[in-house]
């Protein structure tokens, strides 16, 4: 049984959506007015809080805004009615319309849009980059191939195992922080009822980013039973512009850890990101010395006046 992060430090945001009497709650840092914008999906029965460490690197990041979306079900959002119904076309149009009202309004042009999808949360950002009317401009996956082996399907539990087993489903959705529908729902095959295409090894998507020539990043641990070095051959072979970070030692999914952070915000930011708070930069830059900090102090001033 491995540790999880299920209730989040950061404050939860409501969106009501359209046409139904139900929320879904999110976190975001950086600039609400930002026109670069990237979308955390949590896996199977995680939450946004899994992202934590992903938004408290970031919150010294400048012209960058990252959002956390809670599933249905998952942490601060609305069961469904009933507590059932739970599947991922629930997921993927729900995700649409926050897309849709949160992100991509009128009032704030946003110019790059990108997905950061763990497990589950990745599969959802394939068919997100393949849904017509939205334009994703970069992909992020956190231990998710384009293929899905019949038996990898079984690594998905593997960190909600005690002893072995799988817990009682109410002690899962205490834990977890989730709804029991929730729990029940996605031991059921009619959990997945969106399209795709599969062999005798098991679950294809990577017809879904045939298209796609934004840059691409997966994350993967080292002793994944859901992601192993298999799959991340498959993806650089079909994704050439992939890029990887193995986590040493890590099983399904990959944890945040400071490594998988700077990794994230150094491809959104295409260079080197220096993780800290602006006033903590602010102290560096007054530390150093040399010509450049002089000249940069220089061009400030000149600015300011």
């Amino acid at each position: 049984m491995i540790a999880v992060m299920t209730v989040s430090k950061f404050s939860a945001l409501n969106f009501q959506l359209p046409a139904a009497e139900r929320h879904l709650a999110y976190s975001q840092v950086g600039d609400a007015q930002s026109a670069h914008v990237l979308l955390c999906l949590p896996g199977l029965l995680e939450t946004r809080a899994t992202f934590d460490p992903l938004l408290q690197a970031a919150e010294g990041v400048r012209g960058l805004r990252i959002i956390s979306l809670d599933h249905c079900g998952r942490g601060d959002s609305s069961p469904l009615p009933g507590d059932a119904g739970y599947t991922m076309q629930v997921y993927l149009a729900d995700t649409v319309a926050f897309i849709q009202h949160v992100i991509m309004r009128a009032d704030v042009p946003v110019t790059r849009f990108e997905v950061l999808g763990t497990s589950m949360g990745g599969i959802l950002a394939m068919y997100l980059a393949n849904q017509a009317g939205i334009r994703i401009d970069g992909l992020h996956f956190n231990d998710i191939g384009l293929n899905l082996p019949w038996m990898s399907i079984y690594g998905l539990y593997d960190g909600m195992k005690v002893e072995g087993r799988l817990p009682e489903p109410q002690v899962m959705a205490t834990r977890f922080n989730v709804s029991l529908g929730a729990v029940v729902a996605v031991q059921s095959p009619s959990h997945f009822d969106l399209p795709y295409r599969k062999d005798w090894k098991g679950m294809n998507f990577g017809h879904l980013l045939s298209h796609f020539k934004g840059p691409v990043r997966l994350i993967h641990g080292s002793d994944s039973g859901v992601c192993p070095i298999e799959q991340v051959r498959v993806m650089k072979r079909e994704l050439p512009q992939c890029q990887v970070l193995e986590v040493p030692g890590a099983h399904h999914p990959a944890p945040f850890t400071p490594e998988v952070c700077a990794f994230v915000l150094q491809a959104l930011s295409q260079a080197p990101v220096a993780v800290e708070s602006a006033a903590a930069k602010e102290r560096r830059e007054e530390k150093e010395r040399g010509f450049w900090p002089w000249l940069k102090q220089r061009y400030r001033g000149a600015k300011a006046k």
